[in-house]
């Protein structure tokens, strides 16, 4: 028997109800907070989607409600359990939480069923068994055989073979991403969870106001590293070690097919595995995940974060949701041309943290005939001149005479020479109000001239609201434990970082309608301290 949403409220509202009376078996704190956010989750969107994965008329044992098997997805991850089998085993135990997951007591699902229910999203709609199709989830499982020193070293001649066609990685890329701008996403398992994320998450978040303005939407992306819980070490293929070798060059056999040797720049270390990347819209009280990608551990943020913005923007026009970016916030990690380019071709603001170890000396661009290492014009007598205004459309930065400045006398605004600021101790133009004046062209260098400035009040309240996805990447690595390498594959980790994110939108459901209640408001934290 499927149970719709409004049931599922209707019989878990009654038992918490009773719950409560009972003051000697009492429901814990951290289960009664994951009752109130899985009480404002409407999975019936999802119905459909997660339907379509099984077969139409199984000639067995009728399957566990497809929703159900979310819910209490969404119910581990909220107590924040690290291991499957735990969780099943306690589901089974604990009949109270079967209830909270709508489930009847003791009818739970065993292990195998989650762990199919990651398959089944892998492998997407049901088809009849064939001899000669293999299910990516087939071929995910088992021992892979790989070399990782020849993986490197193939990664190396392909970049080298692509240096003809593009200046830089990025550059490369966004032609790819400009190129197939129109072109539908992928039928692939990260278009089947953005889909579960924007119909049970993202939608109703922005029916309720919690999105902003979607006309002049602000996104903030960050990437986080995972560690795998497959060994990096692998085992061998060959018997070298009978022979007293101990280091060989052989492939050898490893249980995550993906997982690769990458830098974590925040730690100052390598490690062996996955790095995700996500955007969030961010305001003064929530951060909202709306997209998420995952790659190789040695794939960098320059190369997630404009891929995961194309998906983004296609994601919205497949929801048919009216959404313009005016602006992206990154960190120095993407500071690429190829990133600028790509958001000059998509008419979107970039505020960038320049990153001081990248790039070339700018060179003058509009009237200016000396710049400094920031890009600063100087003046005749060699000091930074002065930024005055913006040309039309903002693809020119005015600048002035550093000596010449306004000032406010006698209520009005005049122009005031500081003659014995200037090394010369004469000025240049005596006879303009504020000349010389110069001007650079921001579309020529959009990293060194960007169109917001970077010593800016608008640069650097944008550039604040980044510490919001910092906040969700937090939440999903301790929090929610994912850090602490609960799973052996991509897409294990790739599942539970969408379900992650998909709580972080309930949660804030439920601190909006405390907030209205005037009662304690971050949900997210009462979990944390539940736990």
């Amino acid at each position: 028997m499927y149970l719709s949403h409004r049931q599922y409220t209707t019989r878990l509202s009654q038992k918490l109800q009773g719950w409560l009376r009972r003051k000697a078996r009492r429901l814990p704190e951290a289960w009664h907070e994951a009752a109130l956010v899985l009480l404002r989750l409407d999975l019936d969107p999802a119905r459909p989607l997660l339907r379509a994965l099984y077969a139409p008329g199984p000639r067995g044992r009728p399957p566990y409600d497809p929703v159900c098997v979310l819910r209490a997805f969404l119910l581990m991850l909220l107590l924040h359990y690290k291991s499957l089998p735990q969780w099943a085993d306690d589901l089974r135990t604990h009949p109270r939480l079967a209830q909270i997951a709508g489930f009847a007591p003791f009818e739970t699902p065993a292990v195998g069923t989650f762990y199919a229910f990651i398959d089944r999203l892998e492998d997407g709609p049901y088809t009849p068994p064939c001899a000669h199709c293999v299910r990516p989830s087939r071929l995910r499982k088992g021992r892979h055989r790989r070399h990782l020193k020849q993986e490197q070293a193939d990664r190396h001649a392909a970049q080298a073979r692509d240096a003809a066609q593009a200046d830089t990685v990025t550059e490369r890329l966004a032609q790819e991403l400009l190129a197939t701008a129109d072109q539908p996403r992928p039928q692939a398992l990260l278009t089947r969870l953005a889909d579960l994320l924007w119909t049970c998450g993202v939608l109703p978040s922005a029916q309720r106001g919690l999105l902003g303005d979607l006309r002049a939407l602000v996104l903030c992306g960050d990437g986080a590293c995972l560690p795998t819980g497959a060994s990096p070490h692998g085992r061998p293929t060959c018997d070298c070690r009978a022979h007293g070798i101990f280091r060989c060059d052989h492939a050898r056999y490893y249980r995550d097919p993906t997982a690769t040797w990458g830098y974590d720049a925040y730690r100052d270390t390598y490690f062996f595995g996955h790095r995700y990347f996500q955007h969030c819209v961010v305001t003064a009280e929530h951060t909202l995940p709306v997209h998420l990608g995952i790659a190789p551990g040695h794939v960098t943020d320059c190369t997630m974060g404009p891929t995961s913005l194309d998906r983004f923007l296609k994601t919205c026009a497949a929801h048919a949701l009216p959404v313009t970016v005016r602006a992206v916030v990154y960190d120095s990690g993407l500071d690429a041309y190829g990133i600028y380019q790509f958001l000059q071709a998509k008419t979107i603001t970039p505020v960038i943290a320049l990153n001081p170890r990248r790039g070339e000396h700018p060179a003058p661009t509009g009237t200016a005939t000396h710049v400094n290492e920031q890009g600063i014009p100087l003046c005749p007598a060699g000091l930074p001149m002065r930024r005055h205004s913006f040309g039309p459309g903002g693809r020119r930065i005015y600048y002035n005479c550093p000596v010449k400045r306004p000032t406010r006398r006698g209520g009005r605004v005049q122009w005031v020479a500081h003659v014995a600021e200037c090394p010369h101790q004469v000025l240049c133009q005596p006879q303009t109000q504020m000349g010389p004046v110069v001007y650079v062209r921001t579309a020529d260098d959009p990293r060194l001239y960007p169109p917001i400035p970077r010593d800016s009040a608008a640069f650097k309240e944008l550039m604040a609201t980044r510490s919001g996805c910092e906040r969700s990447n937090s939440f999903k690595k301790v929090a929610s434990r994912l850090g602490e390498r609960p799973c052996r594959s991509a897409t294990q980790f790739l599942v539970r970082l969408y379900l992650v994110s998909l709580l972080e939108h309930a949660c804030a459901w439920l601190a909006e309608d405390r907030k209205q209640r005037g009662e304690h408001t971050d949900s997210r934290a009462g979990l944390r301290e539940a736990a």
